[in-house]
């Protein structure tokens, strides 16, 4: 093992949880409201690097509540959704968990410390919480909108960093979007982009990290 991880910090959605493509869910979206998909991937788009915040953005930094999410959106689309046809359109987003990942979490647990942080919202995070069982091998959970950052803002690393009493260079993070590994290499983590599990098991034995033979 390296000695110098001490904490593997998994992102959520894309890498241990499956979710729907993007483009299926907008094209949903709009046939439902009556809205082009296009002014959708606007409102609705998760890249938090241009000013202002979309709706979503603001939703996953805890800007805007459930409540305030749902009265926002509703002024861009043609025809308004209800609180409970959202709730549950954000809740099938998230496909489930993804078996393979969590037997392989559950085995580096054992020479690990494990924790998770995910731009994620207050519904998928309470459905996450709810339903899948990867939660059980974590020591911690960090969301994004109970923190007020979001990846790839340093600011969250540190947040993270700090919680876990760890130096920034002991938090191995494990993420499939590319921007958010070059976001916690330049608050001093060490990152893994995440394609599949194989290339995972590969990435963390070349790094000397035990469980994953």
């Amino acid at each position: 093992m390296n000695d110098s991880i001490d904490w593997l910090v998994f992102d959520l959605g894309g890498v241990v949880v499956d979710v729907k493509p993007a483009a299926q869910m907008l094209a949903e979206l709009a046939e439902q409201t009556r809205t082009s998909s296009g002014h959708l991937a606007e409102v609705l788009r998760e890249r938090f690097t241009t000013q202002p915040f979309s709706l979503a953005e603001r939703f996953q930094i805890g800007e805007l509540d459930e409540a305030g999410f749902h009265t926002a959106l509703n002024h861009t689309l043609v025809e308004p959704i209800t609180t409970d046809r959202l709730t549950h359109e954000l809740e099938a987003m998230l496909l489930g968990e993804h078996e393979a990942m969590r037997a392989l979490m559950q085995t580096l647990a054992r020479h690990h410390r494990l924790a998770c942080y995910s731009n994620t919202n207050a519904v998928h995070w309470r459905y996450m919480q709810q339903h899948f069982r990867f939660f059980d091998v974590l020591e911690r959970a960090f969301a994004s909108q109970e923190i007020g950052f979001a990846k790839p803002d340093r600011r969250d690393f540190s947040h993270v960093a700090n919680a876990l009493e760890a130096e920034p260079g002991a938090c191995l993070l494990i993420d499939d979007r590319q921007i958010n590994v070059d976001g916690a290499k330049a608050a001093g983590w060490q990152a893994l982009r995440f394609e599949n599990i194989e290339s995972l098991r590969r990435d963390l034995a070349a790094l000397g990290v035990a469980g994953v033979a």
